[in-house]
Parts: C-alpha cells; structure tokens; sequence
C-alpha cells in the first residue's frame, strides 16, 4: 500500500475515534437530571474534550509527517483506543437517560457486557494511557501544554474510587418480582424458610407444637 493509502486510513480511523468520543459527549452533554447518576460518570465525561484536542493532535502530526513508518506505528494504539471509546459510548448511552429504572442497576448489566475493564473510569484510563503511549513515541505529536494536560488527567483518573466493587462481572444478582420473602442461600447447607405464621425446627428431633385455647370456661 503506498504511503498515502496508509496515510488516508490512519486518519480515517482517528476521525472515527473523534466522531465515538463526540458523540459520547452529546449524549452526557443532554442529560438535564444526574440523579442517581455515579459520579465517576461527571468525571470521566470532563476528559472527553482533552481527549479530542489530542487525537486532533495526532491527526495533524500523522497529515504532517512524511515518514510512513511513524503513521504505521500508530495503527495498534488507535484500534486500541477506538475499542475502548466504542465500550465507553456504550455505557453512557445505557446510563445517562432518566427512564428505564435505577441509573446503577442499568450501568453494572451494561458493564457486565464489557467485563473487567467495563467501568467507566477504567475505560477513560484505558483512553488516556493510549494517547500517552502516542506522546511517549513520538513527543512531537502534540506540545509540552497538551502532554501535561494528560498527565494531569491520568493522575486525576486513578485517585477515583472505583464506581464499581471488584468482581462485577462475574456477581451473580438476584431479582425478586412479586410480594412474599425472597430467600437465596449462595452457600452449602440446607436452607430452610419461613416466610409467613408457622414453625421451624431447624434441629435434630422432634417438634411438638401446642395451641392454647382461651376462652370462658363452661358452667358446671
């Protein structure tokens, strides 16, 4: 493939990465109501727009720079990056409408889906750390300014606690539609459940149970 050819799909796939991350921020951007929304979510779509400016970057420095094995090195990291921004797009397009039940309960299915990098802080580290190796590789893609703007972002991402506890994506949930008690033993054992008036013996032997009456007593 000629230089040019290489060139044209090395752009053509940085511009597609913008128009995911875009596209990501409209639909935060939209959003009027965050309850319920984690907060991981504000904080995350506050980096979109740094990480527009860097990939306009590395669209300039790929367009200006005549030496096609730089362009060509560029290839793994960009697919990397339009992977995680693709899962990324996902989460807040599941996450940020107001309808459809619990911000949080439709944000872990969604993440789920991913697996164990699906959190949205991970995905947005994940992001940033790509566009980092682009700037360790090549220091001229974009300036001094930009390359201390991701390094802030970085830092600033991993001090977030985590939006969701460790092993997410393989918890097992339980859903309980109706009325009555719901009982789930996750255990070895037996279970045993008593949901409404009654008796258990959850013992070895007998169990003798007695009603007392009450009452007036008949006239002799």
């Amino acid at each position: 493939m000629s230089g040019i050819g290489e060139a044209s799909l090395i752009l053509g796939l940085i511009s597609s990465i913008i128009t995911v991350i875009d596209a990501t921020k409209r639909v935060y951007d939209a959003v009027e109501d965050e309850a319920g929304l984690p907060k991981n979510f504000k904080k995350s779509a506050a980096k979109l727009p740094l990480i527009v400016k860097l990939l306009e970057d590395a669209e300039k420095f790929v367009g200006n720079t005549p030496d096609d094995s730089l362009k060509t090195a560029f290839t793994p990291t960009l697919e990397s990056c339009k992977r995680q921004a693709a899962s990324l797009q996902k989460l807040f397009e599941k996450v940020m409408p107001e309808e459809g039940g619990s911000r949080l309960d439709r944000y872990l299915k969604a993440a789920r889906t991913i697996g164990k990098g699906g959190r949205v802080e991970s995905l947005t580290m994940d992001i940033l750390k790509d566009l980092q190796l682009l700037a360790t590789r090549f220091p001229d893609f974009t300036n001094t300014r930009g390359q201390g703007q991701l390094k802030e972002a970085i830092e600033e991402i991993a001090k977030m606690e985590p939006s969701l506890p460790d092993g997410f994506e393989n918890a097992v949930s339980y859903t309980h539609y109706g009325s009555g008690a719901q009982n789930v033993n996750t255990g070895t054992g037996v279970q045993n459940n008593n949901n409404s008036t009654g008796n258990m013996n959850t013992g070895s032997g007998m169990q003798y149970i007695g009603t007392n009456h009450i009452g007036t007593p008949s006239k002799c």
